[in-house]
């Protein structure tokens, strides 16, 4: 049997490390390991989640490692405690709980392993995971009590100083706060570019004629321009929760989005100012008189691969052009200016990409059979159980030796000759086991595959066409992860319907490859 270890670093060990304590998943992983080593379990894969996030969506690691479990890749999942596994809201918890009870994995920590097809134990889960969930609650609500006082107070608590900026600790107290560096001179640049009347997109083109780089990335951008013109930090002020996260259900489907928050905090900061408040509110004058409002009729999404194309040149999200006077259909582009990606039309992208996966599908169906999986993954489970068996055996074998020895049946010389012979024939075995394993590992994904997998793409694929673009947008997430777009040839009038592009499609299963010509 084959198991997976997760790792996931709570707060209490972000402050352990603080003060010095050592590297948090380095010392789990270790103890893990020795654990099954100590217990005789086989450690498939080590997944460490280096994200922080409350639910299950924000942690890739878990997605993937749940998406594992739900196909009865391993027989148990080993964590330091259960509250690493899930302290989002009960329906992660759910998820969870679920997923483990259902396919039959263990959940497995060094105080106690919990079998949830035994009644108690799945009690004990469902109680572990609520109460997990009820500290995290009552942690959070301390620290964001404790961040909003030192915001009032003027420190900058952020992770990431401003543009301009660096982050140092404040002289004789506790807390950070901002100190200027070379990028400052640039900020007022910008703001004197700003008040005598450029635009955010033409401060950002001449900031790159100017040979000036932004922190991240090669080129300014009119958002970046923008971010840096509306941050009150510039003339002295700290601003706090001014992005807040709201969360919305559609049929079910928790989204998460980040709006302005005019309730935000500002307090007078301990960092100097770069600029003054007359020329920061000049500034936000400027910027006011330049908005067009939009009345948005329709919110509905309409790019049904939003989120999911990338630029496979800048590496980009590729996002959605709408109809205008230059181009008469919805067209994906790359939003980097400075990348020669060509774009290409919304539906040609849309069809390639399912057209491959169609492709994949039909491939998958040909080569793997669901009665040819069955039996050989049966096969091989077989054939590993029997190498098992043979390792039992000798070892019983080595225990025999050794009474002979005791009984001066053997003497010294012909117990190390026949202990060299066993030791080398339970290395051969031992190899044989391991390849046996591997062989039942890769046969199991392909009874998994068609048991799973194959219904699944199926199903998107039976209700895609008669879709909404939003319907497709969360279909196509079930079975991508994403894919990466490269055209570098224009198309004419005479050919503007011929999908010229390379598009690479990375599943969230084998990959799928496929290119429009």
């Amino acid at each position: 049997m084959i198991y997976a270890i997760y790792l996931r670093k709570s707060r209490a060990d972000l402050e352990a490390e603080a003060m010095g304590q050592g590297e948090t998943l380095a010392r789990h992983r270790a103890a893990l390991r020795e654990y099954a080593q100590s217990h005789g379990m086989e450690i498939g894969a080590v997944y460490e989640e280096i994200v922080s996030g409350e639910s299950i969506d924000a942690r890739p690691k878990m997605k993937q490692l749940l998406r594992e479990v739900e196909q009865g890749r391993w027989a148990g999942v080993l964590c330091m405690d259960i509250d690493r596994l899930a302290r989002g809201d009960s329906a992660d918890q759910a998820r969870v709980s679920n997923t483990f009870r259902i396919s039959g994995t263990l959940i497995i920590t060094p105080s106690k392993v919990y079998d949830q097809s035994r009644e108690s134990d799945e009690e004990y889960v469902d109680f572990e995971l609520f109460m997990a969930r009820r500290e995290y609650k009552a942690i959070s609500r301390r620290i964001m009590r404790g961040r909003i006082a030192s915001v009032k107070e003027g420190h900058f608590i952020g992770s990431t100083p401003p543009y301009g900026y660096d982050k140092v600790k404040v002289e004789r107290g506790r807390g950070f706060t901002l100190s200027p560096n070379s990028e400052s001179d640039t900020v007022k640049q910008i703001y004197s570019m700003c008040i005598s009347g450029m635009g955010c997109n033409a401060i950002a083109r001449r900031l790159d004629m100017m040979g000036i780089e932004p922190r991240k990335g090669k080129s300014w951008s009119g958002a970046s321009v923008q971010d840096i013109l509306r941050n009150p930090v510039y003339c002295g002020r700290i601003r706090w929760q001014y992005r807040k996260e709201e969360k919305s259900v559609t049929d079910g489907i928790v989204t998460t989005h980040r709006r302005d928050n005019p309730e935000c905090i500002i307090a007078q900061g301990l960092h100097p100012a770069l600029i003054s408040e007359e020329e920061f509110d000049r500034a936000q004058q400027y910027l006011d008189s330049r908005r067009i409002p939009h009345a948005r009729e329709n919110t509905q999404l309409r790019n049904p691969l939003s989120g999911l194309v990338y630029c496979g040149m800048c590496g980009s999200m590729m996002t959605r052009l709408g109809t205008g006077s230059r181009n008469h259909s919805d067209t994906l582009r790359c939003p980097n200016r400075n990348c020669g990606n060509v774009s290409a039309k919304l539906e040609l992208v849309e069809s390639a990409l399912a057209e491959g996966v169609a492709r994949w599908l039909n491939d998958c169906r040909v080569n793997v059979s669901r009665k040819h999986a069955a039996d050989t993954a049966k096969a091989e489970r077989t054939a590993a159980d029997k190498v098992r068996a043979e390792l039992t055996k000798l070892d019983s074998h080595r225990e025999r030796i050794y009474s002979l020895l005791e009984q001066g049946v053997y003497s010294a010389g012909e117990f190390r000759e026949r202990m060299e012979a066993l030791e080398k024939r339970r290395a051969q075995l031992s190899e044989n086991l391991r390849q046996a394993e591997q062989a039942v590992s890769e046969a199991e994904g392909n009874r998994q595959l068609y048991a799973q997998i194959i219904p699944r793409v199926e199903r998107v694929m039976d209700i895609y066409a008669q879709s909404t673009p939003e319907e497709k947008n969360h279909l196509l997430k079930t079975i991508i992860s994403r894919a990466e777009y490269i055209k570098t040839e224009r198309n004419t009038r005479e050919n503007a319907d011929r999908g010229n592009f390379t598009l690479n499609v990375i599943p969230l299963f084998p990959e799928i490859k496929t290119g429009a010509e």
